[in-house]
């Protein structure tokens, strides 16, 4: 479910002194999956005229690199309670919640595809089974001319940003498509066990990423594709990934591999992820929070942070690192954001704070301006007396070497249902 790390204002100021009231950091209305609100007010990003990167003034900004460096990706489940849930990922970080990111197979959602990966073996795709019977497992890629089906060797699947470019071999020369011509290519996935009733039963797919006007606009600097998938068996329609998503269409992150149960990422080289519109890894993408400098596309460690922040941040997950990896929130509650650097754009200062934020969920914790009060993850507790992990509240509104990113509800939780 959700991570947390230490109470804001007490060990989380190791080695950074107080950080004072001269936050650079912007407020940002947004759309998250939500959760949560607070009291305290944090005061308005003061006007700077150096570049929104840095800090000016008081100490140098900085980040926890042991917190971020000692985080173990995995998909175990300490807690039982690691269903990804009905829709696909009730986590909210492929897609939101209400969402889907899995194929259907008989009418019914099994698989659903997290990341492109490269093995000596060749081209893989890694695939979350929805029930959790074989849990997440990789299958080799093959692929055709969409032309006149001539079968042609896949050798990448890449992510240059959120630009999408795939590569193929074909008599010994590479060819390599970008733009409108990723749809010249279609993938295919084999005799994939179905994983529940009968154990021999298998399925297969076609896959074809395609581009249209809408699709293809860049909002916020982020590629976006629509990906067309079948099965290959006669008669079969081409069905639309991320259907149930406000927008049907993908987005990648190239270098990294976000764990489909708790949000932690790990950096690998030879994994491109691919995720849908509303999910936690494209949303915060279009946020701003690349893990790239924008202007150069050169991986930036600070940056890198502020994103796996906001992983946790837009999808509520207050307790990850406590082993509660639940996602307090609904879809469509807006929130106001800010982060220390001024990544995000500028709006709204935040009223009333809610959390601040680090890969490992909550820094600090106001449970009384929680952006959903009566969230379902929530229910059965005491509204005065919410298990809350011993996540501490955020007394001063400083940010802290862990904590980058605060959040703050929109609209008084006690009027949401």
């Amino acid at each position: 479910m959700m991570d947390t790390t230490k109470t804001h204002g007490v060990d989380t100021r190791e080695g950074s002194g107080r950080m004072s009231a001269w936050l650079i950091c912007m407020a940002l209305v947004t759309v998250a999956s939500g959760c949560g609100a607070c009291q305290q007010v944090i005061r308005p990003a003061d006007p700077t005229t150096g570049p929104v990167s840095t800090c000016p003034g008081g100490p140098t900004c900085g980040i926890d690199k042991a917190l971020i460096a000692g985080i173990t990706v995995t998909d175990e489940c300490p807690t039982g309670n690691c269903d990804p849930g009905g829709n696909g990922n009730a986590k909210g970080l492929y897609t939101a919640e209400g969402g889907n990111y899995c194929f259907l197979a008989g009418g019914q959602q099994h698989f659903c595809p997290e990341a492109f990966i490269h093995r000596p073996k060749g081209l893989m795709l890694a695939i979350r089974y929805l029930n959790g019977v074989f849990g997440v497992i990789e299958y080799p890629v093959t692929a055709r001319l969409a032309s006149d089906s001539t079968p042609v060797f896949l050798t990448a699947v890449e992510g240059n940003r959120t630009q999408l470019t795939l590569k193929y071999k074909q008599n010994g020369v590479e060819h390599t498509l970008t733009g409108d011509d990723v749809s010249k290519v279609i993938l295919s996935l084999g005799s994939m066990p179905m994983g529940h009733g009968d154990a021999t039963q298998f399925i297969s797919y076609d896959m074809r990423f395609v581009t249209d006007q809408k699709a293809k606009t860049e909002k916020d600097g982020v590629h976006r594709y629509r990906l067309n998938y079948r099965e290959i068996r006669p008669g079969t329609a081409w069905l639309r990934h991320c259907a149930g998503d406000d927008e049907t269409v993908v987005s990648f992150l190239p270098g990294q591999r976000v764990s489909g149960s708790t949000g932690y990422v790990k950096d690998d080289a030879t994994v491109t992820t691919m995720g849908c519109e509303q999910g936690s890894i494209v949303t915060c993408l279009a946020w701003g929070y690349t893990p790239w400098d924008p202007a150069t596309g050169l991986r930036d460690e600070t940056r890198d942070y502020v994103f796996q922040s906001c992983l946790q941040a837009k999808r509520a997950a207050y307790f990850v690192g406590k082993g509660d990896w639940r996602s307090y929130t609904k879809r469509n509650t807006k929130i106001f954001r800010r982060d220390q650097y001024g990544f995000g754009k500028p709006q709204d200062s935040i009223d009333r704070v809610e959390a601040l934020w680090s890969p490992l969920g909550a820094v600090c914790f106001n449970k009384e301006n929680r952006r959903r009060p009566k969230a379902d993850a929530w229910l059965g507790q005491n509204p005065d007396n919410l298990k809350t992990y011993g996540v501490g509240p955020c007394t001063p509104e400083d940010f802290t070497l862990q904590g980058k990113v605060f959040t703050g509800p929109v609209e008084d939780p006690s009027t949401l249902p």
